[in-house]
């Protein structure tokens, strides 16, 4: 659980790095043209690794959830996912929106809160939301945004491309998280 817990903070420390003005350009500064690929490979890198440790923590139920809860966490995560289409494909949404990404992340982080009482799953999920949260705090307050380019059609294609991104995780979510979403065998008995 330690592990968990360390790669989290580091998790959420990379995450800050863009939403503070100062960081941001000594890292620029450091790494040139190859900062987004840094950066992107960092996060990535860091999130498997936190899931890894997840999945390989201990440790027992801090709570029972609900009943109905895995049914709204369904729900709440193609909400996530179709928030996630709508900070991919920039349409006009993802500067009205101003942080879509963090929102998909706080309704990816109720729907599994109320799905899953485990104490690994929980601070997983409660260090993914903080970083998010951190990240949206911060950037409102130290930086002014400027509006991206919108894409003419690309609010609809944000839908599109977040449904497609929910049904192809629901797909890989056993692999990748362990936990399959739907177990397709308990439908042939």
């Amino acid at each position: 659980m330690f592990l968990l817990v360390v790669l989290l903070i580091l998790f959420t420390a990379v995450h800050v790095i863009p939403a503070i003005p100062r960081a941001r350009a000594a890292a620029r500064s450091a790494l040139g043209r190859a900062y987004g690929a840094v950066y992107g490979t960092a996060s990535l890198v860091l999130l498997v690794a936190c899931i890894w440790a997840m999945r390989n923590a201990g440790g027992d139920n801090l709570y029972d959830p609900p009943l109905w809860g895995r049914h709204a966490n369904f729900l709440l995560t193609l909400i996530a996912f179709i928030f996630v289409g709508i900070f991919l494909a920039r349409g006009s949404w993802r500067n009205t929106l101003r942080y879509p990404m963090a929102i998909a992340v706080m309704f990816w982080a109720l729907g599994h809160l109320l799905a899953n009482g485990e104490a690994r799953t929980v601070i997983f999920i409660a260090g993914l939301a903080f970083a998010a949260l951190l990240h949206a705090f911060l950037a409102s307050r130290l930086t002014v945004r400027e509006p991206g380019v919108e894409r003419q059609g690309h609010n609809f294609m944000s839908v599109l491309f977040g449904v497609a991104l929910y049904a192809l995780m629901a797909q890989l979510h056993g692999v990748v998280v362990g936990v399959p979403v739907i177990d397709l065998a308990s439908f042939s008995r």
